[in-house]
């Protein structure tokens, strides 16, 4: 809700921090006398300079009311319930004339989203910057379960450079991320399904720290990251809603993710060749996952006994990355690109024998808990030609071996991708572009013994499975006249599984949207935006070798139109409207042994108006006033009636499709203050 003026404060202010001094003089109109000893400088002016002396700075204070809103709209903003909130922001920057700075930027202060950062420095010699961010998770507040269904993510992170020599800069931070709250996840017994409320409590530290080398045709780069992840809860144990088929069999346990470590080292770098207009850039990495969180009884019955011969899976994966990039221009209308990478996964963990119980209820047998070591290869290239102007087209491909170390599904799979693109410029006002390609993956044959316990051998996993693809693109734009111009993008993607027996078979995307945007003046201009998407899945399965397949076939279509403009009738006024609808319908049909049955089709839809003035009372002082208007709905069967009565085993019952009907109304004040006010 902060001013279109603030947020180019920051990003002038940015650019400035990360590109240094840089000012241009420019000297009258008059003629340069020959010998340059002789010239004036006293009279000429910067008019260029991006730096400012002093002070300056603005802060926005108000106080807006929410009416209807929930935790639909309060997603990731905060704004969750129907009440007043704060409407607060500022920022500021301070410089003097030996290029000592500091300078703050806070936004959205009186929201759970606030976010805000804080730097101060030397150009050219050092600076430093402390940040917050917050992001609040609002899931659903229509539930019945004892506990709300909402995150809250905290960061907060603290960045240095020091610039040792026009050639050197030593760079590090910190970082310290926390994440808590409640989320949903399920468990079963067997054939019962339950759903349940997960308490969440992660806290990330990191660090980051490096030094870069910049020449001038050449640069490198080399880093340390680090990263300690930590759960504070072990385990989320609940209990049984069902009557149990064991004696004893009352609870259930399900492990939260373990506490790990990545500790990384990467060098990058780059060489502006003297042939060719050619670039090299290289990269590499070494690293490793370390994971060693204690292990949870094997079940929760009496007796049961723990992980025979080991307390935690002491995990230990070392990863490689290697990288090539070159670029080329041999000719003025020819440009050649080419790379080849290798990235490397060496699970080093010690296989364990663990013994199964099947949802704490039934013995399983033993299992070898699998490696999961894998090199990939990629090479990928392209060239452009322009034969002439107005025309130009280029080809390329991809192409990716994955092999996966012995005990996994399959033992390689291999990625092959070419397309072609055509550009044509007809008029210096219109350009059309149009890509097309196709690929193949192909797989080895499926390991069966090596497939996880009880899982069908007809069923392949994503990045196991054969595939055809084939993809186009196609966009054009058009400058029609001087206050006019219009773009258009279109896109077509067809995933087929032909070699899989079950599961996916069919994923196809179409997409096309369009915008049009006229500017008459500089006090006026309107735009008009629209899309649309369509989503097809096929997939069929079986339950038993004896009875029929099922098929699945599932269709998602999205629409979006929004229009919107900003007007300013007078010095001292503007208004600005923006209008969105995005309705979406979901259709789901299945067929059992040729009979075919429709469920009910579900929707979305989206309609929000919003409408922003504002008056500059004085130089210094704005006021602005907005109003927005958001009515959201949507049907969904699988949670529309749930309740006690329905399905009485999930413990987070009650919640419904997401619905809204909110206006929020808002009125705050501006002030702009130092040097740099109007």
């Amino acid at each position: 809700m902060k001013s279109v003026l603030l947020r180019i404060n920051f990003l002038a202010g940015a650019a400035v921090l990360l590109t240094g001094p840089r000012a241009v003089a420019e000297p009258p109109a008059a003629s340069v006398p020959s010998d340059a000893s002789a010239v004036d400088t006293s009279g000429w002016s910067c008019s260029q300079c991006p730096f400012l002396k002093g002070s300056e700075g603005e802060a926005t204070g108000g106080a807006f009311y929410a009416s209807g809103a929930n935790a639909k709209f309060g997603q990731y903003t905060g704004i969750d319930h129907t009440g007043a909130y704060v409407d607060a922001d500022g920022s500021g920057q301070w410089r003097d004339a030996d290029g000592n700075f500091a300078k703050a930027d806070l936004e959205r202060l009186g929201l759970a989203s606030r976010d805000g950062s804080v730097e101060a420095g030397r150009e050219g010699r050092y600076d430093v910057r402390l940040a917050y961010d917050g992001q609040p998770d609002d899931l659903y507040d229509s539930a019945s379960a004892p506990l709300k269904v909402e995150t809250e993510r905290r960061t907060t992170s603290l960045l240095g450079r020091y610039f040792a020599s026009p050639e050197w800069t030593l760079f590090g931070g910190v970082g310290h991320q926390e994440k808590d709250g409640n989320a949903l996840t399920s468990a079963s017994f067997l054939t019962k399904a339950q759903q349940l409320s997960e308490p969440i409590d992660y806290v990330t530290n990191s660090i980051d720290a490096g030094a870069g080398w910049s020449g001038r045709d050449a640069g490198l780069r080399v880093t340390y990251t680090g990263s300690w992840f930590q759960d504070n809860h072990d385990a989320l144990v609940f209990a049984n809603a069902y009557p149990p088929i064991v004696p004893g069999s009352t609870s259930g346990a399900l492990a939260d993710p373990p506490g790990n470590i990545l500790q990384q080292v990467a060098l990058t770098g780059n060489w502006r060749m003297p042939w060719f207009a050619s670039t090299l850039s290289v990269a590499a990495s070494l690293g490793a996952l370390r994971q060693d969180a204690a292990f949870l009884p094997i079940s929760t019955l009496a007796g049961a006994g723990g992980i025979p011969g080991a307390s935690s899976l002491d995990g230990d994966v070392h990863l490689s990355h290697y990288a090539l990039n070159l670029t080329s221009r041999p000719l003025s209308k020819l440009s050649l690109r080419g790379s080849a990478a290798y990235d490397g996964r060496d699970d080093g963990t010690r296989p364990l024998a663990v013994p199964t119980i099947v949802t704490d209820t039934f013995a399983g047998g033993t299992v070898i808990t699998p490696r999961y070591s894998e090199d990939r290869t990629r090479f990928e290239g392209s060239a452009d030609v322009s034969p002439w102007h107005i025309f130009r087209i280029g080809v390329g491909g991809e192409f990716l071996y994955t092999h996966y170390a012995p005990g996994q599904v399959v033992t390689h799979t291999q990625d092959v991708e070419s397309w072609f693109h055509v550009t044509v410029n007809p008029l210096a006002s219109l350009s059309i572009a149009f890509k097309y390609g196709n690929g193949l993956r192909k797989v080895s044959p499926i390991d069966d013994a090596a497939l996880p316990y009880a899982e069908s051998t007809l069923v392949r996993d994503y990045n196991y499975a054969g595939r055809d693809r084939v993809f186009s693109t196609l966009t054009a734009s058009w400058a029609a006249t001087a206050t006019i111009s219009w773009s258009l993008q279109g896109a077509l993607t067809k995933d087929d599984y032909r070699s899989s027996p079950l599961g996916l078979q069919s994923l196809h995307e179409q997409r096309l949207s369009t915008t049009l945007t006229w500017t008459p003046r500089d006090t006026l201009s309107a735009y008009a935006d629209a899309g649309f998407q369509r989503l097809f899945t096929w997939q069929n399965g079986a339950s038993d070798v004896v009875t029929s397949p099922w098929v699945v076939a599932d269709t998602e279509k999205f629409w979006n139109l929004s229009v919107g403009g900003r007007w300013v009738p007078q010095t001292r006024w503007a208004l600005t409207l923006d209008y969105l609808l995005a309705p979406s319908t979901g259709d789901v049909g299945s067929s059992l042994g040729g009979a075919s049955q429709a469920f009910p089709q579900n929707w979305t839809k989206l309609e929000s108006t919003r409408l922003g003035t504002s008056y500059q009372w004085t130089p210094a002082l704005q006021l602005r006033f907005f109003f927005t208007h958001e009515a959201y709905n949507s049907r969904d069967w699988q949670l529309a009636g749930v309740g006690p009565g329905t399905i009485p085993g999930l413990i987070a019952f009650g919640i419904q499709p997401y619905v809204d009907n909110v206006n929020v109304v808002g009125l705050s004040l501006r002030y702009q203050f130092g040097a740099g006010k109007p």
